[in-house]
């Protein structure tokens, strides 16, 4: 690193010099094998770094263009030659300053506010300045003594990797004065004011100082050393809230819940526990969720953090660290693939929206492609279950290894033969086809299979009910024959698809599935809820009905269900009849057609009746209606 703003030199550090790096680097193999996975990490770790650096030069050489985004903090120029000291001083801790996950959002943030790309309530120079402060952790961690302004946020003045001093809020956008003398660092009120000494080991909480608590588990010589990150001031998701400061007890949960989570990935899947430990720096922790429903986010700026939502105390211990590990297992592959990406696009713009059967939403090309690299590990992590569980554990197991071994295959193959993919992205789908086609000959109970075809259709059949919408012509054609008597129009069979229009209030479309791993997992829980009990959210008793194996006492309560798309969805998949059950949306939306044109509401066995008969070749001689072909086309709402 350079002492101008003019030159950001090479790293000092030989381990991680700044160079360019070429998709050669990571192999398609290292990228689609776990054997390979913990290489792949180093590498694009390496690529990362030379990123960040160059990230933060482009954002040095623009702050030094326009000297005013700094305010009256200080110019650019003493928080970069305070910084290259740090790291000619302890070039590894600015490296790890430098690859925290905050820095990365940050350095992101402001170089779009400094372009004009990006507004916020932040003044810009407050957001500029956290520089400033990017230099004063590195300088504390090198042990060098300086004295250098800092903006504070209501009194906050967050120091990266280190922690956060609480100031006296005399406005909500202040300077505050980072010193260090003699090796003992303060941060104080700029113009005077008390004294917060940080304490020597920065992690742990002082008066006026709260600290960047860090983990390190351990276990059969592999070493996960996880930032706790519950301090974050810049969000992995735009828009969404900071987290809130743990208590003793969460973080006590925390510990407990990763160490079971890490002995489970250490021993039984040690390949993915050494991609991990080589590369997951900090975690962001969210409250609780619901069972079998963790949430969880990465973000392509933050390499190597994952948000994820606590582990319930109410569940068993076992089920707890596989559920933990391997959403760390998904989101990691989220954090491999965003590397990737910041070295060679995988995809052209696309306009599309598709079916991701992991997501409730319609999805943009890069999102799928994203979700099946991630889920065809999740795939291989349940594949690697069924060989060490036993008993109800390893029955879901299976099906959650013959549910998304399913699933990412058929998007896989979808995406292999889109035109917007670049040759590398190609390439990858290709790769990440013939790892899971691999798998087919792994064996699956016949029951299994049934039932993970079943929540696919399911989860499948909603998503279209809520975000496709068939063509207009098309829906009006076959209410106006209903209502007049006459045999459904040509263009009911011959539609295409329709418009993907985004409806918020598609949520919780796993139903099926979720129902499925309560009735595996704590079958007592399944039978109260099937006798009027607790049930799992937006979980009707038609879907109850649907997972124990009552089809037609689940049709009928469908039928009573049809004000929420979903249950549309499911009755097109239980009626059975031919054209209707992939298309429950049509069957909705001429419902409703039918009943804005003063028809009676039909009963929709009967109206799916008679909508099939639109497949029947025989059934059109002399009909005359509609010959069209809908369009299809794709927009968000």
């Amino acid at each position: 690193m350079g002492t101008s703003c003019e030159a950001a030199e090479e790293s000092e550090s030989s381990a991680h010099p700044l160079r360019p790096h070429r998709l050669d680097d990571v192999s398609f193999g290292m990228l689609c094998s776990a054997g390979e996975a913990r290489r792949a990490t180093r590498t694009l770790l390496d690529a990362e770094y030379s990123r960040r650096l160059l990230l933060l030069r482009v954002l040095v050489d623009e702050v030094c263009a326009h000297p005013e985004s700094v305010g009256g903090i200080a110019p650019a120029r003493e928080a970069w030659d305070l910084l290259a000291r740090a790291q000619r001083q302890r070039p590894e801790a600015v490296h790890r300053l430098l690859m925290d996950p905050q820095t990365g959002l940050w350095a992101a943030h402001a170089l779009r506010r400094l372009r004009g790309a990006q507004d916020a309530e932040t003044p810009l120079w407050s957001d500029v300045g956290q520089l400033h402060a990017l230099a004063a952790a590195g300088a504390v961690l090198a042990g060098l003594d300086f004295r250098i302004l800092v903006p504070a946020r209501e009194g906050a003045v967050l120091l990266p990797c280190l922690g956060r001093a609480q100031l006296d809020a005399r406005e909500p956008w202040g300077v505050a004065e980072v010193e260090v003398n003699g090796g003992t660092a303060r941060v104080r009120t700029h113009g005077g004011g008390p004294d917060i000494q940080v304490p020597t080991d920065a992690t742990q909480d002082g008066p006026g100082w709260t600290g960047m608590r860090r983990l390190s588990l351990s276990h059969r010589g592999l070493t996960l050393t996880l930032t706790v990150d519950d301090l974050a001031r810049y969000p992995v998701i735009a828009g969404t809230a900071g987290p809130d400061r743990l208590d003793e007890t969460a973080l006590r949960h925390w510990r407990r819940s990763l160490d079971g989570a890490w002995r489970l990935l250490v021993e039984e899947h040690r390949d993915s526990a050494e991609a991990l430990a080589a590369g997951l720096f900090s975690l962001v922790p969210l409250p609780p969720a619901e069972r079998f429903r963790p949430r969880s986010a990465s973000a392509s700026e933050a390499f190597g953090c994952v948000m994820i939502s606590a582990p319930d105390a109410q569940v068993p211990d076992r089920e707890a660290a596989v559920e933990l590990a391997v959403t760390l297992v998904h989101e990691f592959r989220h954090t491999l693939l965003n590397g990737l990406m910041h070295l060679v696009p995988l995809a052209e713009d696309c306009p599309d929206l598709f079916h991701a059967p992991w997501r409730d939403d319609p999805r943009p090309l890069s999102g799928v492609l994203h979700g099946a690299f991630a889920f065809s590990g999740v795939a291989r992590f349940w594949r690697e279950r069924c060989a060490h569980e036993n008993g109800s554990a390893r029955e879901r197991a299976r099906f959650e290894f013959a549910l998304w071994r399913r699933e990412a295959r058929a998007t896989l193959e979808i995406l292999h033969t889109h035109p917007a993919l670049t040759a590398t992205g190609s390439r990858l789908v290709r790769a990440l086809l013939a790892d899971i086609r691999s798998w087919d000959a792994e064996p699956v109970p016949e029951t299994t299979l049934r039932l993970a075809e079943r929540a696919a259709a399911h989860q499948r059949a909603a998503w279209r009910a809520h975000h496709v919408v068939p063509a207009e012509p098309t829906v009006r054609a076959a209410a106006d024959s209903w209502l007049r008597g006459t045999l459904p129009p040509v263009a009911v069979s011959e539609e295409t698809g329709g418009n993907v229009v985004t409806d918020p209030a598609g949520c919780r479309l796993d139903a099926f599935a979720h129902l499925v791993r309560l009735r595996i997992t704590d079958p007592q829980a399944f039978a109260g809820a099937r006798n009027g009990g607790p049930r799992p959210k937006d979980v009707t008793q038609a879907d109850l009905a649907y997972v124990a194996g009552e089809q037609a006492e689940a049709a009928a309560l469908y039928a009573e269900e049809t004000a929420r798309p979903a249950a549309w969805g499911a009755l097109g998949l239980l009626l059975g009849r031919r054209g209707v059950a992939e298309r429950p949306e049509l069957l909705r939306a001429v419902s409703a057609e039918i009943a804005r044109g003063g028809g009676r509401t039909p009963p929709p066995a009967e109206l799916a009746d008679w909508l099939a008969r639109a497949w029947d070749d025989d059934a059109h001689s002399g009909s005359g209606s509609m010959s069209q072909s809908a369009r299809c086309s794709q927009s968000t709402a």
